[in-house]
């Protein structure tokens, strides 16, 4: 039963994106007056942080077995991991439901604008210390928006030319597609993380369709560890004395995006 159901669910879905894209050449159908889809980019503008973990881990260093000499074993420690992606271009469709139209100028809507990233992960760049973390390429993000748009794009009766929209919602996002290391074996990180996310669009006329220029933001609770990827305590960097790190998963990102069956 539970399978039969799901898949009516993703048929339900996918019925929706073939009839909202068998109008990008046309005018919208009387049965479909309230979805639209987009086309979203965004180049050198989408960066990715997954949440901060602590895990007792390898820290590269070898130290004398105790029960072998003359061997040595390797030594562990509370490692912090961290992962970074910094996508060169990102790019992927938004379809939007209007679930209730206030005016022709203004409406509540659900929007999920799915990413697919394309860009290198690595550990993330901090300037006094140094944490673990993968190595790899690519990323998904997949987002679930309520939000107000006023103005242009709002609604298929809207004439304004400019416009704004404002969302919150939360996101699933997934780094490192493709997997280069063998190190760190034992990094058992959320490379696959939920967050909340807010997001503000500007919307204005690019040729025959509605555009729109878009921020989104979101970042987890904050995580604190006392030593880096090697074992070594965390020190300040102004007076030399023992302190923690923070880290924290987050989200940024600038997109250009227009609406294809206005």
């Amino acid at each position: 039963m539970y399978k039969r159901y799901t898949m009516k669910k993703i048929a339900l879905v996918l019925l929706t994106v073939i009839t909202g894209t068998s109008t990008i050449y046309g005018q919208k159908s009387d049965y479909n007056e309230d979805f639209f889809l987009a086309l979203h980019s965004s180049f050198y503008l989408d960066y990715i942080w997954t949440p901060l973990e602590v895990a007792y881990a390898p820290t590269g260093n070898m130290k004398p077995d105790p029960d072998n000499p003359g061997n040595t074993i390797p030594i562990y420690a509370e490692i912090p991991f961290q992962s970074f992606t910094n996508n060169f271009v990102s790019f992927g469709l938004e379809p939007r439901y209007n679930i209730r139209t206030l005016d022709e100028n203004s409406a509540i809507a659900i929007s999920a604008p799915i990413t697919i990233g394309l860009g290198q992960v690595t550990a993330p760049p901090y300037s006094d210390f140094s944490v673990g973390g993968i190595e790899g390429f690519g990323s998904i993000q997949i987002p679930l928006f309520a939000k107000l748009y006023v103005g242009s794009g709002s609604t298929y009766d809207c004439e304004k030319d400019i416009g704004i929209s404002m969302g919150i919602g939360l996101e699933y996002n997934k780094v490192g597609l493709i997997r280069f290391d063998q190190s760190q074996s034992s990094y058992k990180g959320k490379t696959g993380f939920v967050l909340p996310v807010a997001s503000i669009g500007f919307h204005f006329w690019r040729g025959y369709n509605p555009a729109e220029i878009n921020i989104k933001y979101g970042h987890t609770a904050p995580a604190y560890f006392s030593y880096d990827r090697n074992g070594d305590s965390i020190r300040d960097a102004t007076n030399g004395k023992i302190t923690q790190g923070k880290g924290q998963g987050r989200v940024i990102k600038v997109t250009m995006s227009q609406i294809l069956n206005y």
